[in-house]
Parts: C-alpha cells; sequence; structure tokens
C-alpha cells in the first residue's frame, strides 16, 4: 500500500507526524511518502529533514495546474494507492483529476478556519477523514459539513525510546524547579507573550525558578525584551531553536512545562513533554488539550491568563517535589498508553486497510480542461499577476523589509 502526505520536510508539527509515523506505518506493509510539488515549497525545502521517501516534484515551475498536473502522472507512474493533500496546494488542486485507482482521504491537523477548509478539499473524493483531537472532529461535523461517517478520531504519536534512554532527575534534591518552554516564538498562536507576566507571578512569590525558552520565531526579541530583567538576574534563558535529537534531553532536564498556546491541533510539544515526564501546564482548549492532560494527575489546566493560578500551583509544586515525580510519572506513562506512533499507525493501517477494498464515491473524474485551483488558497495577483511574478514580488518584498 503506497499513502502520499502532502508536505515539506522542515521543522514544522506536519512533518514531524510523518517522520514519527513513516517507521511504523512501513512495519504494517505501508510505504508513506512526503511528496512537496513547486518552487514555492522548494523553497521551504530543508535537506537536513528530508529523509529517503521524501519527494520534490517540478522545483522550479510556479503554475498551479502544471504542478498539480505533474503529480497526478507522479502517482500513477509510482501506482500510489491513497492521496492524503495536507496543506499542499497543487496536490488539493489535483484530487478532483485523481484516477480512480487512487483514492483520497484527508487530516485535520489545526483548529482554525482555513485548516477545516482545506480538510475538507475534494470532498466529493474524500472517503475518510482523519481528526487528531475531539475539537476538530466536532468542528468539521457542526462547522464545515464533514460527513459523521467518514470521521476517524487518531491523535499524534511520539517515539518514546529517546526519553527512554536518558534518566530523569524529578528536581528532587534540587533548590531550583526547572520550567521549560520549547515551541515557535508567535505570540498569535503560541501565546509566547504570556511567559512574561507568569515570570512576573512567580517572582512576586519569590518561587525559586529558573525558565529555559527553546525555539525561534517572530516574537524572540519582544519577548526577550519584556524578559531583560529575568535574563539579567540569572532566572530566565534563551537558548534557540534545538535540532529534532537535542528535545528529548531538553525535556528531560525540565520539572514542567508552559505551554500557553491559543488554540493547537493535536501539539507535539505537549505530548514530548508529557514522554518526557514533565509537569504540564496549560491553557484550556475545549477539546483539545483537555483531551491530551488529565487536570491535577497529569498535569494542570487553566483559563487563558490566568497567571495568578498558574504561580500558585507551581509555588505549591515546589513545596511538595514528591508530588512534582509522581505526576512526572503518571504524565510519561499516560504518554506510552495514547500517544506513540506505533498506536497511531494501527489506527491508520486499520481505516486504509478498509478502504483499500472500498468502492469510489460516485464522482465523475474531471478532465483538465475543467481545471480550477483550490478555492482555499488565495494569493496577492490573483487571477491578473502569474505566479512566477508573485513568487518573484514577495520574494524581494521580504529581503527589502529585512533591510529595513
Amino acid at each position: 500500500m503506497k499513502v502520499v502526505f502532502g508536505s515539506v520536510p522542515k521543522d514544522s508539527g506536519t512533518f514531524t507526524f510523518y517522520r514519527n509515523v513513516r517507521p511504523e506505518l512501513e512495519k504494517l506493509g505501508i510505504s508513506l511518502y512526503c511528496v512537496s510539488v513547486g518552487a514555492v515549497q522548494k523553497g521551504l525545502w530543508q535537506d537536513e529533514y528530508a529523509d529517503d521517501n521524501c519527494v520534490l516534484l517540478a522545483p522550479n515551475h510556479h503554475r498551479v495546474k502544471t504542478l498539480s498536473k505533474v503529480f497526478v502522472d507522479w502517482c500513477i507512474a509510482n501506482k500510489i494507492d491513497f492521496v492524503m493533500g495536507i496543506n499542499s496546494e497543487p496536490i488539493l488542486s489535483a484530487i478532483p483529476h485523481l484516477p480512480r485507482s487512487i483514492k483520497a482521504v484527508s487530516r485535520c491537523a489545526n483548529a482554525f478556519d482555513h485548516g477545516y477548509k482545506i480538510t475538507m478539499s475534494g470532498r466529493e473524493r474524500l472517503m475518510a477523514i482523519f481528526a487528531l483531537t475531539p475539537r476538530l472532529r466536532d468542528d468539521l461535523i457542526s462547522k464545515y459539513g464533514a460527513d459523521p461517517e467518514l470521521m476517524h478520531l487518531i491523535p499524534n504519536g511520539i517515539d518514546p525510546s529517546p526519553y527512554d534512554q536518558l534518566r530523569r532527575d524529578s528536581g528532587a534534591d534540587s533548590n531550583v524547579l526547572s520550567i521549560g518552554f520549547l515551541g515557535r516564538l508567535e505570540h498569535v498562536q503560541k501565546g509566547v507573550m504570556h511567559i512574561p507576566s507568569i515570570v512576573e507571578e512567580l517572582m512576586k512569590r519569590k518561587i525559586p525558578f529558573h525558565l529555559t525558552i527553546a525555539g525561534k520565531g517572530k516574537d524572540c526579541q519582544r519577548l526577550e525584551t519584556a524578559l531583560q530583567q529575568a535574563i539579567l538576574d540569572g532566572q530566565v534563558s534563551m537558548i534557540g531553536a534545538l535540532p529534532p535529537n537535542e528535545v528529548p534531553e531538553f525535556l528531560t532536564e525540565q520539572d514542567i512545562f508552559l505551554f500557553p498556546s491559543h488554540f493547537e491541533g493535536c501539539p507535539n510539544a505537549l505530548l514530548e513533554a508529557m514522554m518526557a515526564g514533565c509537569v504540564s501546564m496549560s491553557w484550556v482548549i475545549n477539546g483539545i488539550t483537555d483531551f491530551v492532560l488529565r487536570d491535577g494527575n497529569t498535569g494542570f489546566l487553566f483559563e487563558t491568563g490566568d497567571y495568578r493560578g498558574i504561580a500558585e500551583r507551581i509555588g505549591k509544586l515546589d513545596k511538595d517535589r514528591r508530588l512534582v515525580s509522581q505526576l512526572g510519572i503518571n504524565s510519561a506513562k499516560e504518554a506510552r498508553d495514547r500517544f506513540t506512533p506505533e498506536r497511531t499507525a494501527k489506527a491508520y493501517f486499520e481505516v486504509l486497510k478498509t478502504l483499500m477494498d472500498s468502492d469510489l464515491p460516485e464522482v465523475a473524474v474531471k478532465p483538465w480542461s475543467k481545471f480550477k485551483g483550490d478555492p482555499n488558497f488565495k494569493h496577492f495577483g490573483d487571477p491578473w499577476m502569474p505566479r512566477s511574478w508573485q513568487f518573484w514580488l514577495k520574494k524581494h518584498l521580504k529581503r527589502t523589509t529585512a533591510l529595513w
């Protein structure tokens, strides 16, 4: 069985899913290919993340119809069974033109409008929709017209083996609690500008702690400025982005993990923190963080902006290091029971195996003469400016802005 996953090898949650689940699917007889198409995705491609099943098609082309045709031809030549378009405009645009020998499925990984809309791209051809959390499943059904019979709830999985090889120090013998944050340093989704207020509340209470922030992003300088005094006082460190192989060691060194995101899908960083045995502190994101964490057992949930509540909880943990250790044990066990690539791969395998023997929806394959790009992707200059010009203009505007 051969499955296309429309993404790009780079530092992202989407590619992390591919990297984690591909080896387990291989054991079950499924070859998963990460397929990138066109010049735009070539610009996002990072060689250090690519593996043997990562494929880049038409790297010098921009026209969506051309890219979609190249993709379909590649699928036919390589006898692909399933296409999962994810967030690739050329692949999602190609779904109505796939031959009937190739079946379409989709995967929803983010709780925002565009993410939901592209999950439903090519809906007439979709034979299954995979949702990572109950919130994503329920929103797709109630707000975007997804057929409940097509829905399958399958969360992400994190490989436990790198964490099993590391010895966790619970912090019981330390006077200072180790607190960590790992993720993209931007506020709209990841909520990083909540961190200075949490730090302020901790310092007010004279709680002994050290916070280490790992990541990069557009709000890095803004965050560093807001934390300047705490950094000078030695209570906060900002260490930049970590390569994937250093994440387990970083998380295993933390007692507490801060997760201040405003919206997510099934957050890998939170699953990784659980796998490492951290006690996670998160805002409540209904159907997402309350699906991953069990409040008071594997971590703690707070209403968004409850800085005082987080600080008070950390203060209580500071006085009860045995509880820190027990909660960490609970967290690591829960992660291994619910969120491993093996469990994820088996769930996908069962669905795809059933679909292999199922008939396609009674929808005609669209001829290329009726091609229309996926309407969920809009670009400056559409439809009068060629995509190659748009790409050139965007590239040079970005370069000019950086010089300013």
